[in-house]
């Protein structure tokens, strides 16, 4: 018996695969649990957000903007082309000149580059 109880898992050993399809679940589930949460911005910070989105935009100063999008936080740096408040979106010429659309809603942080 007790060479039995040795043998480890040698008994299961022949039984074990991992199929394509256990794999793209694994990296699926993998990208989710590395999703972060949206911060809550109090109105101060909103203000002063827009206080700095505005001024950039009429002075044409390069800003970099951090934004969430699809659980993770992304940086965009440019100036400002476009600042719709109603619509609610902000667009970014990029240093290549690609241009960056953003919502307003998704943004987090601003600062002068």
């Amino acid at each position: 018996m007790s060479g039995r109880l040795q043998r480890g898992n040698k008994l299961w050993e022949g039984s074990r695969m991992f199929l394509p399809e256990h794999k793209q679940a694994l990296l699926k589930w993998q990208k989710e649990q590395e999703k972060q949460a949206k911060p809550e911005l109090d109105e101060q910070q909103l203000e002063e957000m827009n206080r700095m989105l505005v001024s950039a935009c009429r002075l044409h100063v390069p800003v970099t903007v951090r934004f969430f999008e699809a659980g993770n936080f992304l940086t965009a740096t440019g100036t400002i082309t476009k600042f719709q408040p109603l619509e609610k979106k902000l667009e970014l010429a990029g240093e290549t000149g690609e241009r960056i659309s953003i919502k307003l809603s998704a943004v987090t942080e601003v600062e002068q580059a």
